[in-house]
């Protein structure tokens, strides 16, 4: 059939195997949903396994902890090596020993082989991730990048937001077991989708000898910071906690660990500055952080991360301790923000075109410290009937987090040349890694200093002994309000009159309550200054107008030097 007069032929998109970009889009985001989800993913299950294998909460919470210890510390290293061997290549590979990890978490009998599970997937999980941002900064050009960016962050924010709820679905409906039989299943499909859709692609070849002491310094750097991150709550953030020991000069193990972390990196920066002066291989080029986009893109994505993070946190605690929801209700409640990102991710392209992806990364921003502090006036000691505001709030947060989520990669990655593609998403994606965990931490942090601010003088109010009134402090904040349910369901309480009942109840849950909701409108003011940051983010619209009218200039000139030289 002939084309009608004056149209043109319809544009295929396709890469650069002959594969539609579309399904190359599909399977790639497939592929860093999984990974993303397996970082919250087990979070539900804790209680179950503790009962099944028999477990303390101390030994349980390493398996959450070790996949994102591992993960994190790997990043940069296999993203340089992805980009030596080719980038579809360490996919499958990765996925390989992803789904290879997940059977022996999804069939462990006892803890240590549950840990070595754990273990194999983050090493999966650190050679995957980086492989798809550079993927997809390599393949999608011109028109087809902003949306591919889109897709790849707003399935980040929906595989955060719903990961929850599938494992809390998983576990108590089946069994916890079947968290990690989701993931054998779905990381073999997937696998099969990047042999069969995605092209491969090449970065910087190593040249000599591999980066050996950039892997040895990278990874002891990443460890010790992370695992300080993680722990820091455990053993004292500076002085030892009661029941752990002290290290050199009467401090916890924590600071010391820190200091270890940060001497490994820093001396790591320099290995790879004189390295790079010197026109051999790294395992990072120092020189991506010249670039305004990709250094102040990932303040801004710090920023994001702490946001995020801090929600997710701190929600749960309110939900399930004071307005006493199950586990499986908390996750159909923060399914709410994932909608809310997954409608706004849709939308973030054609917004961009109209306006720009700073335009609408700042958006977001706003939205999401908008609605931190619609959470910060709304959750208040006494404030009665506010799940409808609650449901509100999260998916004006969930809006966003998609804008925000959706093109925040996008101008990272903007100016990195696709040569050190693999190296860019690395660190990207580690910095990604290592806020998540920060965030965690900081605002686990101020939590408890509220906590403390607010808690004790409710509690003095009830005129109880002293030593009862520490008791209490001591217990409800030092198990972030998750004692709350078995202190009014113990004999004293229930033998106590009702009217002692009722205003025990309503101490303890203000005092609460009142830290939370100081804790997000602090978490409310750092997204505001994240947004202030994205605003220093260059214009990629303009930038890209310049370019255009910069190459048909040269061409003008190309013209009139051809017809001066006839």
């Amino acid at each position: 059939m002939k084309e009608k007069a004056g149209r043109r032929p319809k544009e295929k998109a396709l890469a650069a195997n002959g594969r539609s970009l579309w399904l190359v889009l599909f399977v790639i985001a497939m592929a860093v949903s999984i990974i993303v989800m397996d970082l919250t993913i087990v979070d539900v299950s804790m209680p179950a396994i503790m009962t099944d294998l028999h477990l303390g909460f101390a030994s349980v919470e390493w398996v959450v902890d070790l996949y994102s210890l591992v993960f994190a510390s790997l990043l940069i290293t296999f993203g340089r090596i992805a980009d030596h061997i080719g980038r579809k290549k360490m996919m499958i590979i990765g996925l390989a020993v992803f789904l290879a990890g997940s059977i022996v978490a999804a069939a462990a009998p006892s803890l240590a082989p549950l840990l070595v599970g754990r273990f194999v997937q983050g090493v999966g999980g650190a050679m995957i991730l980086p492989t798809t941002l550079s993927s997809i900064n390599t393949i999608f050009k011109g028109k087809y990048r902003i949306v591919a960016f889109a897709t790849y962050g707003s399935s980040i924010a929906v595989a955060a937001g719903i990961a929850p709820l599938i494992g809390g679905l998983f576990t108590t409906y089946s069994t916890w077991r079947w968290v990690f039989w989701f993931d054998v299943i779905v990381a073999a499909v997937v696998g099969l989708l990047v042999w069969y859709a995605v092209p491969d692609s090449l970065g910087e070849k190593i040249k000599g000898m591999f980066d050996f002491g950039g892997f040895v310094l990278s990874t002891l750097g990443f460890v010790f910071v992370v695992y300080g991150l993680i722990e820091g709550q455990n053993y004292g953030w500076w002085r030892p906690k009661a029941g752990t020991r002290p290290w050199a000069a009467g401090l916890s193990r924590i600071p010391w660990v820190f200091l270890a972390g940060i001497v490994a990196l820093v001396l790591f920066v320099i290995l790879e500055v004189i390295l790079e002066d010197r026109g051999k291989s790294t395992l990072m080029s120092v020189k991506l952080f010249k670039y305004r986009s990709f250094s102040f893109g990932n303040i801004v994505s710090v920023a994001n991360a702490v946001g995020e993070y801090g929600l997710v946190f701190l929600l749960p605690l309110y939900l399930q301790n004071i307005l006493n929801l199950s586990a499986i209700e908390t996750g159909y409640v923060l399914c709410v923000m994932a909608s809310g990102a997954f409608i706004s991710g849709g939308f973030a392209t054609p917004f961009v075109k109209y306006a720009s992806a700073k335009a609408v990364i700042s958006t977001g921003f706003l939205f999401e410290a908008g609605s931190m502090a619609g959470f910060y006036f709304t959750i208040r000691p006494g404030h009665g009937a506010i799940e409808g505001l609650i449901y509100l709030w999260l998916a004006l947060y969930g809006v966003g987090l998609g804008f925000a989520s959706a093109q925040l990669t996008s101008v990272i990655m903007i100016d990195v040349p696709d040569i050190k593609a693999g190296q860019g998403s690395s660190v990207k994606s580690t910095i990604s890694q290592l806020s998540s965990a920060l965030a965690i931490a900081v605002i686990g942090i101020i939590f408890v200093d509220f906590l403390w601010a607010t808690l004790p003088p409710k509690v003095d109010e009830l005129h109880l002994p002293d030593q009862f009134s520490k008791e209490i402090d001591s217990v409800v904040i030092g198990s972030s309000g998750s004692a709350i349910p078995e202190l009014e369901g113990s004999r004293e309480y229930q033998s106590a009159p009702a009217s002692f009942q009722k205003e025990f109840k309503t101490k303890i849950n203000s005092g609460f309550t009142e830290g939370i909701s100081n804790t997000l409108g602090v978490d409310s003011l750092i997204l505001l200054g994240g947004g202030i940051v994205s605003w220093i983010l260059p214009n990629e619209k303009k930038r890209r107008k310049a370019a255009k009218e910069g190459e048909a200039a040269k061409v003008v000139k190309a013209e009139a030097d051809t017809a001066l030289d006839l």
